[in-house]
């Protein structure tokens, strides 16, 4: 005899067969929670391995720069522009670097002549020259005056040498009055009239230079390179990398020894501009932030550049 399930008691059992106790949920709920923290890890270490790998890319990248452009500009310091004993083409001031190089454009700037002053003047000629406090006059070659203002230019006097700003040039045909900024420094070189320095009837001459700069602005923990200065006498300036905390220049000398500075007006010889072989440049970069609980990336770098030209003068001198 065939017997027959009841439709309710049959429906009861397969629900019971197909459905989930709440111990399955809460393992199933478990074990997709670890899964979840799993990826979420493995997926924030990866995003943390890339932004720091991104941040010593961008550091190594950008201390490559500021030495390849460093050192092209400090390979360039005496071009045309010898050194002497009290007045180089490379200086350091703690955090600064500066270069003198003559222009070529093509052919070497031109060296003018001071014109011959008014005979009844004194000789050397009161303050400044002879059409001003700020003033010298200089003749003309057959192409003309190209010193304009807002360059810089080496004033030569006899064996002494100043850096000066012009600030304004006045055509009176045959010769110029050339107007200059009165400090007593430039960047980091005696500039203008400074020390005393009396403009005789003879022997001073005038010729541009190029001027580049190295500096750190503290404030900002930028490295800047200046190359001129704008209307306004400010420096022309243009920031090189970010996040510099160290930039120290120092002067490697004849002996072996490095010093802060050149100086070649005092006994020792041996610090005279005129024996400085390399700058040695130490700085400190790190990069900015780059989240939270990202690690700061610091670098140290080390570069010593030394000038062919200064190279070239000393094995000249030997």
């Amino acid at each position: 005899m065939t017997r027959h399930r009841h439709p309710s008691r049959l429906a009861r059992t397969r629900d019971v067969r197909h459905g989930f106790t709440l111990i399955e949920l809460v393992i199933s709920l478990s074990i997709g929670i670890v899964v979840l923290a799993i990826g979420t890890s493995f997926a924030l270490g990866t995003w943390r391995s890339q932004r720091r790998a991104k941040a010593h890319d961008t550091l190594a990248r950008d201390a490559r720069f500021v030495a390849m452009a460093l050192t092209r500009d400090v390979q360039d310091a005496g071009i045309a522009f010898e050194s002497l004993q009290d007045f180089g083409s490379l200086a350091a001031r703690g955090d600064t670097v500066m270069t003198l190089a003559v222009p070529f454009d093509p052919s070497e700037a031109p060296t003018y002549d001071m014109a011959p002053p008014n005979p009844a003047l004194p000789d050397p000629l009161p303050a400044g020259g002879e059409c001003g406090v700020d003033c010298l006059r200089f003749r003309k070659d057959a192409n003309g005056f190209r010193i304009r203002p807002g360059d810089v230019a080496r004033l030569q006097v006899a064996a002494q040498r100043r850096l000066v700003l012009v600030t304004a040039v006045t055509d009176n045909g045959a010769t110029v009055d050339v107007r200059i900024a009165t400090g007593a420094s430039l960047f980091v070189f005696p500039a203008a009239f400074s020390g005393g320095l009396a403009i005789p009837h003879s022997g001073v001459t005038i010729q541009r230079l190029v001027v580049t700069g190295w500096y750190r602005d503290a404030a900002t923990r930028r490295l800047l390179r200046v190359d001129g200065f704008n209307a306004d006498g400010t420096l022309r300036a243009s920031p090189v990398a970010g996040g510099v905390e160290q930039f120290e220049a120092r002067l490697l000398f004849t002996d072996g020894v490095e010093r802060a500075l050149a100086n070649g007006i005092n006994a020792d010889t041996l610090d005279d501009y005129d024996r400085i072989t390399s700058l040695v440049v130490r700085t400190r970069m790190r990069t900015d932030s780059t989240g939270a609980g990202m690690p700061t990336v610091v670098r140290r770098h080390e570069w010593r550049i030394t000038p062919r030209n200064l190279m070239y003068e000393r094995n000249r001198q030997l």
